[in-house]
């Protein structure tokens, strides 16, 4: 069960492409990691593409998954893009982020989600970075 990260930076934005299967127990190795990402360049604006994603938590796991968030977070925008069927999913996991105050929507398309970021005419990237796991 392997997965990879392609991580695409471009001044405060951080693109995150994520494809492969879902390992539940790398889920904070992998959180921390993308952190360390973020903190390094001065990230504020990242977009998570998970439609080369296979494999999903359920709601009771989501939950779990929301309280592990850094308070850092907080000040950071999260446009994760997915596939419109984990909609019901990522209906409440969008809830229960906002709830707790992260800035954090679900996108079905790449351009909705970079108009909210406000990067839609983001075209190059200053760095890239592939890890896998």
């Amino acid at each position: 069960m392997n997965y990879t990260i392609n991580y695409s930076i471009s001044g405060n934005f951080l693109r995150a492409e994520i494809s492969g299967e879902y390992p539940m127990s790398k889920f904070h190795e992998i959180s921390s990691n993308m952190d360390k990402v973020i903190d390094e360049h001065g990230i504020d604006k990242i977009l998570v593409d998970l439609r080369g994603f296979k494999g999903r938590y359920g709601v009771f796991d989501g939950l779990q998954r929301i309280e592990t968030f850094r308070e850092e977070s907080k000040y950071l925008q999260f446009a994760i893009v997915d596939r419109i069927e984990n909609k019901t999913n990522n209906d409440f996991f969008e809830n229960a982020s906002f709830n707790r105050g992260y800035k954090l929507l679900f996108f079905y398309n790449e351009e909705d989600a970079k108009k909210w970021l406000g990067i839609e005419n983001n075209k190059e990237f200053e760095k890239t970075l592939l890890i896998e796991y």
